[in-house]
């Protein structure tokens, strides 16, 4: 049944991210303001207005952006294909809006490509180009590039609470399962763990679906394993192998990227504070595979 949603969940048609607008600065069908507001621009702005769940399922790309009274933009451009569920993200844009525009400089996109953003706030939309995007050495073909022409999204994520209490069952329809990961995904993207362990899912595991937030990294308590399965394993794995342990149980991580990580897939319900938590809880799996593991992190 599992592989079944994943199946619904993950085909259609690829969605490369080459943009839903024209090449060209669009100074036309949307008269460019010059004396207005732009703090109001503040929010959330995708292609056809979609919420950033749909963005998960579909794919897309969306901007989100906070914008003061003295027009200092600061902000994320983040898109996603919609079979492999791969994620590229620019982070820290920020800089003056002079003449309803601006520019910022990127070098890196989470896949290593360059380039120069080029953002224009029109009367009911934002233009984003991006110019002089180059490719990293060696690396993915995968990125952001192309251009765009935003609307507010139809619901601002703002106004959602985050469903951390409810935890993934595996008789969740398909629209509860894209939902929570949307809930989830800002969670998963902020942890300092994201990038290389998307690229591990990825390139060893080879899965390119949301498999990797739906369940854990190893089956530690239904299942015995040994030091020499653990030794051919990045040191992350085996530090979020070690912890996922305690997640499972509903630990509540003080550290940020752990709790980020955790918070960011869908199985994990944060339910204990640390000071309350009882180890007595873990199986004789756990225990077992709790001992190896963490005589191997060194992370």
């Amino acid at each position: 049944m599992l592989k079944y949603k994943m199946y619904i969940i993950s085909v259609v048609v690829m969605c490369l991210f080459v943009g839903c607008g024209n090449s060209s600065t669009r100074q036309n069908d949307n008269e460019i303001q010059d004396d207005i507001d732009f703090a109001e621009y503040s929010g959330y702005w995708s292609c056809e207005g979609k919420t950033h769940e749909q963005i998960l399922a579909e794919g897309g790309i969306e901007l989100s952006c906070k914008i003061t009274e003295d027009n200092h933009f600061s902000g994320t451009l983040f898109s996603q294909q919609e079979i492999t569920e791969r994620f590229a993200m620019i982070e820290d844009i920020s800089g003056k809006i002079e003449q309803a525009e601006l520019y910022f400089d990127y070098t890196d996109d989470e896949w290593g490509n360059s380039g120069t953003l080029h953002i224009q706030f029109l009367s009911d939309s934002i233009y984003v180009e991006v110019l002089n995007d180059k490719n990293a050495d060696h690396g993915s073909d995968y990125g952001i590039s192309g251009v765009f022409e935003l609307i507010r999204e139809k619901e601002d994520m703002a106004e959602n609470g985050i469903a951390a209490d409810s935890e993934y069952h595996s008789s969740w329809t398909e629209e509860e399962i894209i939902s929570a990961v949307g809930e989830r995904s800002q969670y998963y993207r902020a942890s300092a763990y994201y990038s290389e362990i998307i690229e591990y899912w990825e390139n060893v595991r080879e899965v390119r679906d949301i498999s990797n937030v739906m369940e854990p990294l190893f089956e530690t308590d239904r299942k015995y394993y040994t030091k020499e399965e653990f030794e051919n394993e990045p040191m992350l794995v085996i530090h979020l192998a070690k912890n996922e342990i305690y997640a499972r149980h509903g630990y509540i991580f003080a550290d940020k990227d752990l709790y980020n990580y955790f918070m960011g897939c869908i199985w994990y319900s944060p339910t204990c504070d640390s000071a309350d938590f009882d180890d007595g809880i873990f199986n004789e799996y756990e225990r077992a595979n709790l001992e190896i593991l963490a005589d191997l992190d060194t992370y």
